[in-house]
């Protein structure tokens, strides 16, 4: 499967460049990182990296406030078991 320029840049450069295309990465290694895979799925969605940026600013946003959540609810249930 062919990329587009945003994939390429995106295989080259992410983890120091471990699935780069001059690394030949096994296909089972990169199925095995989903967070690489994830990168890759929005980027083949993005004409450039402007696009793809805005994206991950997103997804950023996504997860933090997920995580906010999630820790608010971890404290509440140390708190109500300490009682």
């Amino acid at each position: 499967m062919e990329r587009n320029a945003v994939e390429e840049q995106i295989a080259q450069h992410y983890a120091g460049g471990i699935y780069a295309p001059d690394r030949a990465p096994e296909a089972a290694a990169i199925q095995g990182d989903t967070l690489f895979m994830f990168l890759m799925g929005e980027a083949g969605q993005c004409e450039d990296m402007e696009a793809w940026m805005v994206r991950m600013a997103d997804a950023m946003d996504r997860v933090q406030e997920l995580m906010d959540v999630l820790e608010a609810l971890d404290e509440e249930e140390e708190a109500s078991g300490a009682a």
